[in-house]
């Protein structure tokens, strides 16, 4: 990236308002502009405005359906960068005093645009590798063969995920949390799996993420948080998983 570039990218970023737009499209829906200015608490035309110019820059794209335009994130591509700018901490008192305003059920589970953040995706993480689902060397992270087995069960098909060429198994900083969530191809295929199996659904606000019953009682055992890693990887305790 040149000089110019990064200072056009922050001079966009300045701006409270246009960067609440981006972070409530981290939903990973398309939303309105009426939606989008009611969640910033700008008017409409100024929330049109600040849209305009993040569209103008290619960080957002738009679709018209009938009498409504809706907006949402080009791709996931620009979904990372808002990601790890998020998860910038700085050293300064008035960012200590921001991040302690995050409200407490988007800290808990929320969505980072095609997959799942917050401190339940940290701990779904972490359950992976220690169950040995996920194997975790250095800073590289990848699938293991009882992995594959679980993900294939689930009915995620790793091969063609392999095959498309984005990052099969990626971490993301998570910037509520500080530690790691899962992200790549392997992550939006979880989320929505968990979102099939209706262990969690989605919130009345931009990106907030409910968990279920189900999802309360199946999430620990798939992360193995309930059991021995020898009891998660047999047969047995995967079914269990499946049947919920």
């Amino acid at each position: 990236m040149s000089v110019a570039a990064l200072a056009e990218l922050g001079s966009l970023l300045a701006d409270q308002s246009r960067s609440t737009l981006l972070v409530a499209l981290m939903d990973g829906r398309a939303w309105t502009v009426t939606e989008l200015a009611h969640h910033a608490t700008i008017a409409r035309s100024t929330a049109s405005e600040h849209l305009s110019r993040l569209h103008d820059a290619g960080l957002v794209v738009v679709e018209a359906q009938g009498r409504h335009r809706y907006f949402r994130l080009a791709d996931n591509y620009v979904a990372q960068l808002v990601e790890t700018l998020g998860g910038v901490q700085l050293s300064t008192p008035g960012s200590r005093r921001h991040f302690s305003k995050v409200p407490p059920a988007l800290a808990h589970a929320r969505s980072c645009y095609d997959h799942l953040a917050g401190q339940v995706a940290v701990e779904l993480y972490e359950g992976l590798v220690t169950s040995g689902h996920l194997m975790l060397s250095v800073d590289l992270v990848t699938i293991t063969v009882q992995g594959r087995g679980l993900f294939q069960s689930l009915g995620v098909d790793v091969s063609m995920l392999e095959r498309s060429g984005r990052p099969l198994v990626r971490t993301c900083l998570d910037w509520t949390e500080r530690r790691h969530h899962l992200a790549g191809g392997l992550g939006a295929a979880l989320f929505q799996v968990l979102i099939d199996r209706r262990w969690i659904r989605r919130g009345r606000q931009p990106r907030s993420i409910v968990i279920t019953e189900a999802g309360n009682c199946a999430l620990p055992r798939l992360t193995g948080s309930d059991r021995t890693r020898e009891d998660v990887q047999n047969n047995s305790a995967l079914a269990e998983i499946l049947r919920t």
